[in-house]
């Protein structure tokens, strides 16, 4: 086991938001300072707000549906070349082949955000191997 007094937990920064959409904001604001301060252009830093948002938006409508008093969590870790951010949630779990985003050319009311959210990482993966799912984003300086 690891010695708490060494680990580095320098580059680890862990928040959490209610279900509730109203604080959305809050953490995609957390999420795009965080990125510029740490050296992301300040297009990188947009990109990686909106992912984070159309990410948060999903587990509110599609994980908890609708329901605002469930908690999500976000662990954001820094590194030199990229910016990796977990979003956890503990709700239903929507099948893979149903989580697809749809091409532009095949416009929709919905399904455009997973479609965003790839254009604007660099890696996008859904863990489904627990209980809810785990978001992972990952974006390059």
């Amino acid at each position: 086991m690891t010695d708490p007094k060494k680990a580095n937990y320098s580059n680890q920064f862990r928040i959490q938001i209610p279900s509730h959409p109203r604080y959305v904001s809050a953490a995609r604001n957390f999420v795009y300072n965080l990125a510029y301060e740490s050296g992301f252009t300040l297009y990188d830093s947009a990109d990686l707000k909106l992912a984070v948002g159309e990410c948060l938006l999903n587990v509110i409508k599609h994980a908890y549906l609708g329901k605002n008093e469930y908690p999500i969590f976000l662990e954001i870790s820094l590194f030199e070349n990229r910016m990796e951010i977990r979003i956890r949630d503990f709700g239903v779990q929507t099948k893979l082949s149903e989580m697809r985003g749809y091409d532009l050319g095949d416009y929709r009311e919905e399904g455009l955000g997973l479609f965003l959210v790839r254009k604007l990482t660099d890696h996008f993966y859904v863990d489904q191997s627990g209980k809810g799912n785990r978001l992972i984003l990952t974006k390059m300086k």
